[in-house]
């Protein structure tokens, strides 16, 4: 079974089309967006969002509207946001890990000179990966070296593990509590990263 979405917002139409999960987490991702872009606009009709349509064939025509419960429109947020196992990590809202022993970091990070986030979250996940052995860093985890170190942390959180990942090739970033650096990432850190110190 397939589901289609179809959005039309004076005619900024967006079609997805596939998976019935995956079309429901991207319509509850642009439903909020949405509905904060018309907020206060008199003439924004409720109609031009249309909820997602399941059918046997994908047809929106054929199907009835497939109107996802609350708890199943959260574990599709949650799945969107990269809180794929329930763990309450979510890379949109981070927070501090009270656990996680930062007392050798400003050591590790104080021997590079990082140019911009992707570095920065490079250069904490391999501390955490090799110094403190955890296997499976989270975001909450880089967020917690962020402040240890006084790093400004970056205004969209989320995102700047995306571009570590989609722009760069440093990390695989799968999830909020799965994004295992890369042969690129291991490359760029042991080899073009510049150290203190060097010329």
């Amino acid at each position: 079974m397939t589901a289609k979405l179809h959005i039309n917002i004076s005619q900024g139409i967006i079609d997805v089309e596939g998976d019935p999960e995956l079309v429901q987490a991207i319509y509850a991702d642009f439903k909020e967006q949405l509905l904060e872009s018309v907020k206060g606009v008199a003439s924004a009709p409720a109609a031009s969002v249309q909820e997602p349509v399941s059918s046997e064939n994908g047809d929106a025509a054929s199907g009835a509207a497939n109107k996802p419960k609350a708890k199943r429109r959260a574990a599709a947020k949650k799945k969107a946001n990269g809180d794929e196992g329930g763990s309450g990590v979510v890379a949109d809202s981070p927070k501090l890990d009270k656990n996680l022993d930062t007392s050798g970091l400003g050591t590790f990070y104080g021997k590079y000179v990082p140019k911009n986030n992707a570095e920065k979250i490079l250069i904490f996940l391999k501390f955490m990966t090799e110094d403190l052995k955890i296997s499976n860093p989270n975001t909450d985890q880089v967020y917690t070296c962020f402040k240890a170190t006084g790093e400004k942390i970056p205004k969209a959180f989320a995102q700047a593990f995306y571009d570590t990942s989609s722009k760069l090739g440093y990390i695989d970033f799968r999830s909020s509590t799965d994004m295992p650096i890369t042969i690129a990432g291991d490359n760029h850190f042991n080899h073009t990263l510049k150290k203190k110190g060097a010329e």
